[in-house]
């Protein structure tokens, strides 16, 4: 390949993600800011850069996987960033969920420099992470985002258009939004058929057998039998995912009661010391605001 990748953030996705650029034969550099978590793609022969600003200096196309905006802008403008480097002519991806204002104001910090932003957030967890089976909600110049395709489905299977910049990231809000409700509900559904005394396993077995059965149920199964949550989508990040969430539709104008409670659920769960598990263990908060007196 002739393109040369710089990868930024090597968390939980971007790990997977990143391997399987490299997988596909595209010259890759790696930055993040803990050491170790790079080592095992030195060990592949991926590059490794020192800071961002060398990134950006060797690479034609960057890409962040980060936490959020606070983690970006560090990586831009902090000493030995992309922007003190004083990059031109890039392409930036930003592939991170951060909320449509965000994104409309990054775009407006990269154009003195002639840098072309694209959001790419992804529909997906660990797993297809793995298995580059994401899904990519694009935003930005369509000829820009055709071009890149190639590079999009080295890590995901389906490339979604969703409009001019901005659009991809308002598309993440969407579909964040369901899956946090969703979870949420048969969450609540499981807490309630333990509290009735249902077997949960007879549960779950009879919402997968009928219509309600989907891919997320079916994920999340084997973790709500066992009550047990390995992470593949952090709590703590579907927590602040939700407050861009509730920060958009108020933009927009938009009614999400259903976001406002989930997102307060969410946050209980932060603070009960579960932000670190998987987001399924939503079910953990539910448990803990059961009246005792009635398990």
């Amino acid at each position: 390949m002739s393109q040369k990748i710089g990868f930024i953030g090597l968390g939980i996705m971007g790990q997977p993600m990143a391997a399987n650029i490299h997988t596909r034969g595209y010259e890759l550099m790696v930055f993040n800011r803990t050491k170790d978590k790079a080592k095992e793609l030195a060990g592949k022969g991926v590059l490794v850069a020192e800071t961002p600003a060398e990134l950006v200096e060797w690479a034609d196309i960057i890409i962040l996987m980060l936490t959020g905006p606070e983690a970006i802008d560090d990586v831009l403008y902090s000493e030995n960033g992309i922007l003190p480097a004083n990059p031109s002519e890039k392409i930036i991806i930003n592939m991170s969920t951060v909320s449509p204002s965000y994104t409309l104001n990054l775009k407006n910090c990269l154009a003195p420099n002639s840098i072309t932003l694209i959001d790419a957030p992804v529909s997906g967890s660990k797993k297809p992470a793995i298995d580059g089976s994401l899904i990519i909600l694009t935003g930005g110049p369509k000829q820009a985002i055709d071009d890149l395709e190639p590079l999009f489905l080295s890590m995901g299977r389906k490339v979604v258009y969703c409009g001019k910049t901005g659009q991809g990231s308002a598309m993440k809000m969407t579909v964040n939004l369901l899956l946090a409700v969703m979870m949420e509900g048969l969450c609540e559904s499981l807490n309630l058929a333990q509290q009735l005394n249902l077997d949960k396993d007879l549960l779950l077995d009879s919402i997968l057998a009928g219509p309600l059965g989907c891919g997320l149920f079916q994920l999340k199964s084997g973790m709500l039998k066992q009550n047990d949550f390995p992470v593949q989508f952090p709590l703590k990040h579907m927590a602040k995912d939700l407050r861009f969430v509730l920060q958009t539709a108020d933009e927009a104008g938009a009614a999400v009661p259903a976001a406002h409670a989930v997102f307060q659920l969410f946050r209980q769960g932060v603070g009960l010391g579960n932000g670190d598990l998987d987001f399924a263990a939503v079910k953990k908060t539910l448990e803990a605001l059961n009246d005792k007196q009635n398990m």
